[in-house]
């Protein structure tokens, strides 16, 4: 588990987030919108206040278009949380970190 977020692509997508040993908050984003870049700061801040108990992965929609339709992800952000490659919680549009915070915990 990173004390960062991890950029994931098409091409690792099922092995940094369904296949990862731990809980991953998966966020389905596009640099082009501005609610997904205000999310940036509070992904950071969830990644390094959980480092040692959740992954925070971050996938850009225009540059890996692949994913996103096999998570039927029709808006963004779209914020999914995996645990043992099943999606255990879900959270679309706009979030606060305590948003983020909630969506989380319970999984842990």
């Amino acid at each position: 588990m990173s004390a960062t977020v991890v950029d994931v692509t098409d091409a690792d997508f099922e092995t940094k987030v369904v296949k990862a040993a731990g809980p991953v908050l998966a966020v389905f984003r596009a640099e082009w919108s501005g609610v997904c870049r205000a999310l940036d700061p509070i992904l950071a801040d969830v990644a390094k206040e959980y480092a040692n108990r959740l992954t925070v992965a971050r996938l850009d929609i225009d540059q890996s278009p692949q994913t996103p339709p096999k998570y039927h992800v029709t808006a963004i952000p779209t914020l999914y949380v995996f645990k043992g490659g099943t999606i255990v919680g879900t959270r679309i549009g706009p979030s606060t970190k305590n948003d983020v915070v909630r969506l989380v915990t319970s999984h842990l």
